[in-house]
């Protein structure tokens, strides 16, 4: 069953005018934000700061300008905190959340922080040597280095991480068709600084705009590089290419297994799943080249992201195992019951207007709570 909630708050719109969702759409809205929540924060600590546990292979990352304004503008100044350092160091802070990153360990409290001290972890180094912050730190995003959400651009764009420099894009500054599945992305600027990705073309489900054709960087001026506006295919298609045959050919462990072609074209990459990262040549050579480049990650799986969600997924799913679990029988019966009543009444309170083919409005949704409250008033207590 489906029934309409209405804003009323303007009571000069026609109720043809008035913005109507249905509750499945409100419920559907809400655990969408719930399941994001839990896939970025389940696996985070909120309770203690993860300096202890060294440069973290993936956290929830969050940057304060509260703190450290000069960061805006001041390279230099860029600090990241974990979790639990934005509840009980830097609650009403202005704080910029950063999604997560790779191989970092919280600032709170150090060098970066003048006169500021971890109320978790006291003993810091002055500085983290190895993190590394890009312009995100500084509360700005992509090729435009504009924030997040930006009051001044009113185009409403999804935002899509690339999975090396770990910075996030408008789709509309990426230059190329964006597919309508994938599972990770090189921005443009990472593929032409890591080009060893171009050998790999044939893992890709890259398609060019054919307005950003021309802008595409070709490093190899070979025609026959590419034949038409798509640079790659994803392996399973029927059109296979030389590339394809490239990866598989070679098994021996001690030979390099990266692809001898290369592609001519330098533009933002889309993989369709992580396994992309497996085919990747792990012969002496090219694992000392990934080194050179600081790119190791790409040949780890536990790097990505989808591994470091479903891992907070499951976290979430235990603790809300461990609380009903912690409960005691009869509150928790109690609460199921409750539960139960709530939901059978008020299907039947929503039966009526379904019947009718009335919109539900906001007062009626009021009106039907302030009667369940007035009703468990109204209940006596069993006597033992």
């Amino acid at each position: 069953m489906e029934s309409n909630v209405e804003d009323t708050s303007n009571n000069d719109l026609s109720a043809d005018e008035m913005e109507t969702v249905t509750l499945t759409e409100v419920a559907q809205s809400q655990q969408s934000l719930y399941a994001d929540a839990y896939a970025v924060l389940g696996a985070s600590d909120d309770k203690n700061c993860t300096y202890s546990e060294g440069y973290l292979k993936r956290q929830a990352l969050y940057a304060c300008l509260t703190c450290i304004p000069e960061a805006r503008t001041n390279e230099s100044k860029r600090a990241g905190i974990c979790l639990a350092c934005t509840y009980h160091c830097h609650d009403g802070h202005e704080l910029v959340e950063l999604y997560t990153k790779r191989n970092f360990r919280c600032d709170c409290g150090n060098s970066k922080f003048p006169d500021f001290t971890c109320n978790l972890s006291g003993n810091k180094d002055e500085t983290n040597e190895l993190n590394l912050y890009n312009q995100n730190f500084s509360g700005v995003y992509c090729t435009c280095s504009r924030p997040y959400p930006d009051p001044d651009d009113s185009v409403v764009d999804e935002m899509i991480q690339c999975i090396i420099c770990e910075d996030w894009y408008h789709t509309r500054h990426l230059g190329v068709d964006i597919p309508s599945t994938f599972a990770e992305m090189i921005c443009e600027n990472c593929v032409k600084e890591h080009d060893f990705l171009l050998h790999y073309e044939g893992l890709t489900i890259t398609r060019i705009t054919q307005d950003s054709t021309d802008d595409a960087l070709d490093i190899t001026g070979d025609k026959n590089a590419t034949e038409s506006n798509e640079v790659g295919s994803a392996p399973n298609e029927q059109s296979t290419t030389s590339t394809d045959q490239d990866i598989i050919e070679i098994d021996a462990p001690n030979e390099c297994k990266k692809p001898k072609n290369k592609s001519g074209k330098v533009c933002t990459k889309f993989m369709k799943d992580i396994s992309w990262r497996q085919q990747l040549c792990t012969c002496e050579t090219c694992t000392n080249m990934y080194a050179a480049q600081n790119v190791t990650f790409l040949t780890d799986i536990h790097d990505t992201v989808q591994f470091y969600e479903d891992k907070g997924k499951a976290t979430a799913l235990e603790d809300e195992e461990c609380a009903i679990n912690s409960v005691d029988r009869v509150p928790l019966m109690e609460a199921i019951a409750g539960y139960n009543d709530l939901k059978g009444h008020l299907v039947e309170y929503l039966k009526k207007f379904q019947e009718n083919k009335k919109v539900v409005r906001e007062e009626d949704i009021r009106e039907f709570f302030s009667s369940m409250a007035a009703r468990k008033k109204q209940k006596t207590v069993i006597p033992y």
